[in-house]
């Protein structure tokens, strides 16, 4: 990737900021579902608002998405929320190296969200069984903004 590429999707490497400065603890899950003392039981989630922009074309987008796990697995055990945030950004830190870095100057940031999104869901849902991401934040859930 040469140095103008770089250049241009400097600012969508935001989504992969907070990993890289260790910061993994700032996303902020809340439990949705309290666990029952099954083993398995228990729904957590955060909300995660990027500001992404080609500083090539000035194109820009809010990549906003619910990123959901489970509190209590058979696989996994109890997951806390700080582990959740530590398990969430590793893997946003692996999609981001998939997906933004290499991502051509004319992508469109929008677009760029989708694929980033779904790369997310597929490395996080290999990590720990069961979990989601979707686009948009749900309400009551604690947003962590990025970029702006």
């Amino acid at each position: 990737m040469n140095a103008s590429m770089l250049l241009a999707w400097f600012r969508l490497c935001v989504v992969a900021l907070p990993v890289l400065l260790g910061c993994g603890t700032q996303l902020k899950f809340a439990t949705v579902i309290p666990r029952d003392g099954t083993g398995q039981s228990g729904w957590q989630a955060a909300c995660l608002e990027a500001n992404v922009q080609n500083m090539t074309t000035g194109d820009s987008a809010v990549c906003t998405l619910t990123i959901g796990m489970p509190v209590e697995t058979r696989d996994n055990g109890y997951i806390a929320s700080w582990e959740a945030a530590e398990i969430a950004a590793e893997c946003i830190n692996k999609a981001s190296d998939l997906v933004i870095r290499p991502a051509p100057p004319e992508s469109p940031a929008a677009l760029v969200c989708r694929s980033f999104k779904d790369t997310f869901l597929e490395i996080l849902k290999e990590t720990v069984r069961g979990s989601r991401v979707e686009i948009g934040c749900r309400p009551g859930i604690p947003v962590t903004r990025i970029g702006f």
